[in-house]
């Protein structure tokens, strides 16, 4: 294995991917996990809102859906 690795196409090739690798993983944004059920008034929205909370995941605000309608989107951290 050692005296692949000296041949200049191989370690570009390995290098190229190590590049292309941490590209990917290093400008991956976190995306939207999950839009919450309608709720039918902002309170009840606001209400269900602490059951989303998590280590991993944070409630956006509510917003107004139509014309009674709420939903909420949850985050990602």
């Amino acid at each position: 294995m050692a005296n692949i690795m000296r041949r200049p196409r191989v370690r570009s090739l390995v290098a190229a991917t190590v590049v292309a690798g941490g590209l990917v993983l290093g400008t991956a944004a976190p995306a939207q996990a999950y839009v919450s059920p309608t709720y039918s008034t902002k309170v009840k929205c606001e209400a269900a809102r602490p059951a989303y909370f998590s280590s991993w995941t944070a409630p956006g605000p509510c917003y107004k859906v139509g014309p009674t309608a709420f939903r909420f989107i949850v985050y990602t951290k």
